[in-house]
């Protein structure tokens, strides 16, 4: 029976696909010396230990969606303010669709005030404190770079950086690595309900989300181990950010700062989202022009064969098809993973759902790519990184630039293996 089980549905490719990720990470790791192979263990029972208890466990289920609850009454306070501002077009639901720019980018100027409020009454350094008190004996991570993954397993990454805002300045690489990947590797709590109204299932992004959290501290510390040569006394002041004092003087100060950081913010990711796409776009418009010139010499030379339209999504999901085997598909299936997941790399994770629903695929391959696709980890969001963190700390923006596409990786493998760990329990 036992056997069985893991015949049925391909289960036996999951494993070998979760040991091929970590052999993807191992072999992409910037120090492999240094990786601490009781933290990965320990992540990935962990990450293991929450799949089951969100999808085996009603009390699991209950507890994440009462945190998400939680959270989408913050967002409605925001959505208050921005039908003053921008009446119903921040209804997904209407003719115009979901407009980003009103949808997504005025909550994280809410977010800036609410966090500088919590800040200012130093409720984030108290969590941040209990959080290293807690995580830090068993993993060996930080408060800061830990609460970076927590809250965005909640929020998302964007509205998880105003957690740590005060923090990522003074973050080693490591740590800063971790916060990369665990934007990467998750999405936002606004874009959870969005995808939700599109009819993808809540239950699934919610375990989705609450899995990367030590997913992707388990694929940050393999590609970006934390220094064994670091000295005592550095540790000591890289743990000593957790007791930051506030900036602010009084409550309206701090709201004024926050929601002014928080308009940076905003107006910093929409520039960079413009850029990047523009830009992805013409690396398009080239490759379908290249295409298109072999195909004309070909057609000169008489020869019959032609070479697809090229596109980068259309380049991706011919490179990771592979991995819709691997998720345990054949067929069809496996291709169809192929392109969902070129799609989601290649431009972002709101066409790969759109594509995800509108496709007709059998329900538990559609439930299984819910988990594949739940992250942000695209060209793109390296562009949103650089505008998040670098209206924080800009001097940091020569190493999110560094590890930008480390942390694309990394999100991605995050979640292929929180897939994969769904899939060996569907």
């Amino acid at each position: 029976m036992f056997l069985s089980y893991f015949l049925e549905y391909n289960r036996y490719m999951n494993i070998i696909g979760i040991g091929l990720m970590f052999l993807i990470a191992f072999f992409f790791s910037r120090n492999r010396a240094a990786i601490k192979w009781s933290l990965i263990l320990k992540a990935f029972v962990l990450q293991s230990l929450v799949g089951i208890f969100m999808l085996k466990s009603a009390w699991g289920r209950a507890g994440v969606e009462a945190v998400a609850l939680g959270v989408q009454k913050l967002s409605a306070c925001a959505h208050v303010g921005m039908r003053f501002m921008f009446g119903n077009l921040i209804d997904p639901s209407g003719a115009w669709g979901m407009i980003f720019a009103v949808r997504v980018l005025p909550v994280l100027i809410f977010f800036g005030a609410f966090i500088a409020l919590l800040f200012h009454f130093k409720l984030i350094q108290r969590l941040v404190a209990l959080i290293n008190g807690v995580v830090h004996p068993l993993l060996g991570t930080s408060g800061a770079e830990t609460l970076s993954a927590i809250a965005t397993g909640l929020l998302g990454q964007t509205e998880a950086l105003f957690f740590v805002r005060n923090y990522v300045g003074v973050m080693t690489k490591a740590e800063l690595f971790v916060v990369m990947t665990s934007g990467m590797s998750a999405i936002s709590a606004s874009l959870i309900s969005v995808f939700s109204t599109m009819g993808v299932s809540t239950a699934h992004l919610l375990t989705s989300v609450s899995m990367s959290i030590f997913g992707s501290i388990m694929i940050a510390k393999m590609l970006f181990p934390d220094d064994p040569r670091a000295s005592a006394e550095q540790q000591r002041k890289e743990h000593a950010v957790d007791v930051q004092r506030p900036t602010t003087t009084n409550l309206l100060e701090a709201i004024a700062t926050g929601t002014s950081d928080g308009l940076q913010v905003a107006l910093a990711i929409g520039a960079m989202l413009i850029s990047f796409l523009s830009l992805l776009a013409l690396v398009n418009y080239l490759l379908i022009g290249i295409g298109s010139g072999i195909n004309s010499l070909g057609a000169a030379a008489g020869v019959a064969w032609r070479l697809p339209e090229l596109t980068l999504d259309v380049i991706f999901s011919y490179l990771l098809c592979p991995f819709g085997y691997l998720l345990g598909f054949a067929g069809e299936d496996a291709l169809a993973a192929g392109q969902l997941l070129g799609k989601k790399v290649a431009i972002n994770e709101f066409i790969a759902y759109s594509s995800l629903v509108s496709t007709q695929l059998p329900e538990r391959v559609a439930t299984i790519m819910t988990y594949a696709l739940c992250g942000f980890s695209n060209f793109a969001c390296i562009g949103i990184q650089m505008g998040g963190i670098g209206v924080f700390a800009p001097e940091r923006r020569a190493w999110i630039a560094e590890l930008g596409l480390y942390a694309v990786l990394g999100g991605a493998l995050s979640n292929l293996i929180t897939a994969m760990i769904a899939a060996l329990l569907i």
